[in-house]
């Protein structure tokens, strides 16, 4: 499998991961009702709602071998790194798909 490819389901996942804890917040919202915490949820699904975003289409355009989106994938990666041990690893991960350029030609 090529680096983009790997690049853009390393993003994928990425997105569920953030999808989830966002409709889990929103679920919160619902469940709970008003309450003093809800302001502290509504900016986690507004946060992790952006993360989604972020993640999804990035791995678009990575499949699809955009420029920006190795760009953004290394950025992302270097975000990623303190967050040990599982943000080190999905950095590195990240890093090593994105760091030489993908092959634009088709």
């Amino acid at each position: 499998m090529e680096n983009h490819q790997k690049t853009a389901r390393a993003h994928r996942a990425l997105s569920f991961l953030y999808a989830l804890v966002a409709i889990l917040g929103l679920l919160a919202i619902i469940f709970r009702g008003v309450s003093k915490s809800t302001g502290h949820l509504i900016a986690l699904l507004v946060v992790f709602g952006g993360l989604f975003a972020l993640h999804h289409f990035t791995a678009n355009a990575a499949k699809e071998k955009k420029p920006w989106a190795r760009t953004v994938s290394i950025v992302i990666g270097v975000l990623l790194l303190p967050g040990f041990p599982v943000g080190t690893i999905i950095g590195v991960s990240l890093l090593s798909y994105a760091w030489k350029p993908w092959d634009t030609h088709i």
